[in-house]
């Protein structure tokens, strides 16, 4: 991994992991940690995703690296969604970063995540999943900067799903 040669540092961490299952846990956690980071830098979320959860399976709650662990297992789940929004599979990518939310509660990317989620679901135009993914982002951060673009979005997914009472709302809350 420190060469990085990361292709090779997540097979031998897999291969440690496969011979030794009961190691103790620091090696277990290195082993978990090779393979999560590598399978990042190689761009293989998917295989990611389980590795850091594996990892934070073994690290304890007071760690100081815990955040950042958590953080890594959001990425991880994040850049699925952006693949499947590259390849326009927008209902994929509205599932994978809804799944930062369960995953990875206390992310900092959880909040661009729940916006993204809207987003792709506007694009398949699922306006009431839309409207109530941006009305929890909106109550679950309201100081967010992303704030006053979910106003907007939310105003267009009520009024392209038929809820022109709600629409006409959030359009007062955009012009004040």
């Amino acid at each position: 991994y420190a060469m990085k040669d990361y292709s090779a540092a997540a097979i031998a961490g897999k291969a440690l992991i496969q011979r030794y299952p009961s190691a103790e846990a620091p090696l277990r956690r290195s082993a978990w940690e090779v393979v999560a980071h590598s399978s990042f830098e190689l761009g293989d979320y998917v295989a990611a995703e389980p590795a850091f959860t594996e990892v934070l399976k073994i690290v304890p709650e007071n760690d100081e690296s815990r955040a950042a662990l958590i953080d890594n297992l959001a990425a991880s789940i994040y850049k699925q969604g952006e693949q499947a929004a590259a390849a326009q599979d927008y209902r994929a990518a509205a599932e994978d970063y809804l799944r930062v939310k369960t995953a990875a509660p206390t992310s900092k990317i959880r909040p661009a995540a729940e916006y993204d989620a809207a987003s792709a679901l506007m694009r398949v135009e699922d306006w009431n999943a839309a409207a109530k993914v941006l009305e929890d982002f909106r109550q679950a951060f309201p100081d967010h900067e992303l704030q006053k673009d979910a106003t907007k979005q939310l105003a267009v997914a009520y009024q392209k799903g038929g809820q022109l009472a709600q629409a006409a709302g959030e359009y007062e809350r955009v012009a004040a």
